[in-house]
């Protein structure tokens, strides 16, 4: 028979089951006084022809014929049990209803109608629930290792590993569990065994398996006895002749993890096929725990390693910053208290001799002692200006403000300085602030002449916050600003902790914004 005249007639045979199921359920109800009216049912039963004739001609019910068949079967299945549920009523009775009776008929028949629906589910059902009362319930091996992972993540692999073995033992109904591992600081080479459960009181430790060894369990599976007695008959050893023995090595890329012995008593149920694939399953996904652990781990380690390689980058950098502050400090000092007295006391001393010279009234050496002073006063002042930047006396005595004020004054460009709240803080976070916002007014100066420069310094969300904008040409959208005056701005606030970034807008103008992190305002600081 060709399918498509196979599929016609499987649509009309439906049809006719769920018709046949109709009347006999309309049949047996009217014996009891209820259900459709038979001429109602014959109607329906046709109906159900007809469509069941139509249905072959629609394509789509022509291919799922085969289901339709089936539902039209367990329709009549059901039509059929609920008509022997009416008889069964009936010959409990011994006669046909009368009276108030026949109102049951209805309720009657649709109560086992839906008996008849619920009855193989049920049943399935209940076989399952005795199945689980009388064996157990078994979790599957991605259940269990969820269960077994839902530890704190601080737990160790020994941690792991015993709840692992808790829960095989309880799960698959095991009289004793080990599970061997790398030990701690191994390299992999060797196993040990790491637990067994329960523990035997003074029981010898086993000798680890070696290189060799792991070579045979990779290449094993789930093995049993007899595998055992060929290639590694040690494992053997202390185990009674009649144990229900299997192994399964946690293998992954090659490599031997960890290894899961299980025993059941000679005479507890069998070791099934099924059994022994969960076992392997377990051990497969054991095996990926515990890569993804010591990934973890190598990960964990190498963050604190970058942690403190970084801790010590910046400590090195605040130690060279500190230094190089240090010596600014004491090359001002040295330029103050040492060339810049001698050439005061040189100032004096001409300014004596001229006034001798003009009371003897020799009038070229009066007018040569003048440009002499000059001279000399000029040296003192740029000598002056050389030791302010090398580092200014006025932001150790007096703060940012007034120290950024004083440079902005010495700018060859127009400069405002905007302070609000900054009060004192750490000397390096002062420094470092301070020749940052002194590289960025020099910048600006040789990149943008005549431009307006803006220096706003104030706190915000716990940061020291410093902002030197310009209104010159700017850079184009993209380019990062190189140099080593850029470099150093970088380095000296890394050095405490901060940072700089520049934004710049063609024909705009340049910003760069340093942030370094500060707990609070210090107490006002004084030159000692």
């Amino acid at each position: 028979m060709r399918p498509g005249v196979r599929a016609r007639w499987s649509l009309v045979v439906a049809g006719v089951l769920v018709a046949g199921g109709v009347l006999v359920v309309a049949v047996a109800g009217s014996l009891l006084g209820g259900g459709p009216p038979l001429p109602v049912a014959l109607a329906v039963a046709a109906g159900c022809v007809l469509l069941g004739v139509l249905a072959g001609e629609v394509p789509p019910l022509r291919r799922a014929s085969l289901t339709v068949l089936a539902a039209g079967a367990v329709t009549g299945a059901v039509g059929l049990a609920a008509a022997i549920g009416l008889v069964v009523t009936l010959l409990v009775l011994g006669r046909l209803p009368v009276g108030a009776e026949r109102g049951l008929g209805t309720p009657l028949l649709v109560g086992v109608a839906v008996a008849a629906v619920l009855a193989r589910p049920l049943a399935r059902r209940a076989a399952q629930a005795a199945r689980a009362a009388l064996h157990g319930t078994r979790s599957s091996p991605d259940e269990l290792l969820a269960a077994v992972a839902e530890g704190s993540g601080s737990d160790t692999d020994d941690d792991l590993l015993r709840r692992l073995a808790e829960s095989l033992r309880r799960e698959h109904r095991l009289a004793r569990v080990e599970i061997w591992s790398v030990p701690a600081g191994g390299d992999g080479d060797e196993l040990v065994r790491a637990l067994a459960v329960p523990a035997v009181a003074d029981e010898p430790e086993p000798h680890p398996l070696d290189k060799s060894d792991l070579a045979l369990l990779a290449r094993a599976g789930v093995a049993g006895p007899g595998w055992l007695r060929l290639w590694l008959p040690r494992l053997l050893e202390g185990r009674g002749p009649d144990t229900q023995l299997r192994l399964a090595p946690a293998v992954h890329a090659g490599r031997v993890l960890a290894l899961i012995v299980v025993e059941r008593t000679g005479d507890a149920d069998a070791i099934t096929g099924a059994d022994e694939r969960a076992l392997g399953e377990v051990a497969r996904r054991l095996a990926i725990v515990l890569r993804n652990r010591a990934l973890d781990e190598a990960l964990t380690d190498t963050l604190a390693d970058l942690r403190r390689a970084n801790a010590e980058l910046q400590a090195s950098r605040a130690r060279l910053v500190s230094t190089a502050d240090a010596e600014r400090r004491r090359i001002e000092r040295d330029l103050h208290d040492g060339a810049q007295q001698h050439l005061v006391a040189i100032a004096v001393g001409l300014r004596l001799v001229r006034d001798t010279a003009e009371e003897a009234g020799n009038t070229a050496d009066v007018e040569l002692l003048d440009e002499l002073d000059r001279g000399v006063r000029e040296s003192i002042s740029a000598l002056r200006d050389l030791a302010h930047g090398i580092y200014p006396p006025l932001l150790r005595d007096a703060g940012l403000p007034d120290a950024l004020r004083a440079a902005a004054a010495r700018s060859p460009l127009t400069v405002q300085v905007h302070a609000a709240d900054v009060g004192r803080h750490p000397e390096p976070v002062e420094a470092a602030v301070y020749f940052c916002c002194l590289e960025a007014l020099q910048n600006a100066a040789k990149h943008a002449p005549g431009s307006e420069v803006e220096i706003g310094i104030g706190r915000r969300d716990g940061q020291l916050v410093v902002e030197v904008g310009d209104t010159g040409p700017g850079f184009p959208a993209g380019e990062v600003p190189t140099g080593a005056g850029l470099q150093n701005m970088a380095d000296r606030l890394g050095a405490v902790g901060g940072s700089v970034r520049w934004v710049s807008t063609p024909g705009v103008g340049t910003t760069v914004t340093a942030t370094v992190p500060v707990a609070g305002p210090v107490a006002d600081r004084t030159a000692g």
